[in-house]
This record gives structure tokens, sequence and C-alpha cells, in this order.
């Protein structure tokens, strides 16, 4: 069930990840970490670990952007969630990556983030923006 659950994540996320309006390209580099919060833990420690990617990314010039998928079928164990990052390009992402691993930009970040949760999966898709009639 939970190969099926996150099969299904996988075919919705990336379509989802375009109803707020970003700028896509034709194909978009994200990652998916399917996770549980640990005790004592809560979304506001994930939404505090997401700031601070967001303010690596932007000190460093990289263009990114995250959401955080809670789900309300399916698996609905307390505390499951699934955060996606996406980049415009697999350049930036290259880029990205290269910082926040390579040159330790995300060091702290790592820390937080084994903090508050525990993860069962991290995934690397491709997302094509079809449609969008949510404007």
């Amino acid at each position: 069930m939970t190969r099926l659950a996150l099969a299904l994540l996988g075919t919705v996320l990336p379509l989802a990840a375009f109803a707020d309006h970003h700028e896509v390209g034709p194909s978009n580099p994200v990652e998916t970490w399917s996770c549980v919060l640990k005790e004592g833990k809560t979304l506001d420690d994930v939404r505090q670990v997401a700031a601070m990617v967001k303010a690596v990314g932007e000190a460093r010039q990289d263009p990114i952007a995250q959401w955080l998928f809670t789900p309300f079928t399916g698996d609905m164990s307390e505390g499951r969630f699934v955060l996606m990052t996406a980049w415009p390009s697999f350049a930036s992402m290259g880029t990205s990556f290269q910082g926040f691993f390579g040159e330790g930009a995300g060091a702290d970040v790592m820390v937080a983030w084994a903090a508050a949760a525990d993860c069962e999966s991290r995934d690397l898709y491709t997302a094509e923006a079809l449609h969008n009639s949510m404007q």
C-alpha cells in the first residue's frame, strides 16, 4: 500500500507543484522527501527547515521553490508529509547541490532536518507543466 501511495504521489506531485504561478520550463527537476515527524516535532519545524533552505538559496542566488504536502487520503498516519523542492533546470539543480552539499552551505539545514523528521525515501523526478487554469 505504501508503494502504491508513493507511486500516486510521484504522479500527482509534479502537477500540483506548478499551481502557485511559478514560471516553469518544459521539464523541471524536483526532489521529494517522504517523511514522518519525529516525536515532539510539528510541521512548523519542517516549515522552519524550508525557511532555512530558502535562505541558503537566496544567499547563493540559487532559484528554488518548495511545497509541503500532507495526506488527506491513503496513509494518514499522524505526522506524515512530503516535502518537495524544484529547480528551473538541471544545471541550476547541480549548482544548488554543489553549494548545499559539496561546499557545506546546507550543513546547518541538514542538522535541523535530521532533528525534525525520519524520511523513508528521497526521490528525484522531472515535472512537466501541462496546464494551469488555477490563476
